[in-house]
């Protein structure tokens, strides 16, 4: 597993944006779909960090301590054993939980994460090599992705301005 401050950095990116738009904004802005994804897949995993009684990672900001830390880690990314697994025509293996916050977050945001897994490990490993079936359900699961972003940014984004 990737180290702890990459992999939150990256969740966490968009999460101030989110919290800023939404109160003082008078529409959602206009985001690229990369940045739709990632910011609605922030807010769903600060809000499954949140329900659990953890404090969502911020880019800069240290947990208060290790045992903190890893919490957070465990709840974000799942623990045990990796229940996704595919293996490059490298030999690389690419493992995946289907437990935390992150899991729940690719599951709502692309309707379904092991099909998504394992569309997105293959198209961007292999890039214009990858089977066009894997393509083809990589840009089908996007395109959900960003349609399901959009609806749950505007609605944290009405929810936010209706206080």
């Amino acid at each position: 597993m990737p180290t702890y401050p990459r992999r939150v950095a990256a969740v966490a990116l968009l999460a101030p944006l989110c919290a800023v738009t939404a109160c003082t904004a008078p529409k959602t802005p206009s985001l690229s779909a990369d940045d739709t994804v990632r910011a609605a897949q922030a807010l769903l995993t600060d809000r499954c960090l949140t329900r659990q009684g953890l404090t969502p990672p911020r880019p800069g900001q240290s947990p208060s301590d290790s045992e903190e830390q890893r919490r957070v880690t465990d709840a974000l990314f799942g623990t045990g054993r990796a229940e996704l697994s595919l293996t490059l025509p490298s030999g690389h293996e690419i493992r995946q939980h289907t437990d935390g916050c992150l899991a729940q977050a690719q599951q709502r945001l692309y309707g379904d994460q092991e099909r998504w897994f394992r569309a997105s490990t293959t198209v961007n490993n292999l890039k214009n090599r990858a089977p066009a079936g894997e393509r083809t359900a990589y840009r089908e699961l996007r395109a959900h992705a960003v349609r399901t972003a959009r609806t749950i940014l505007q609605s944290a984004h009405e929810k936010g301005t209706s206080r």
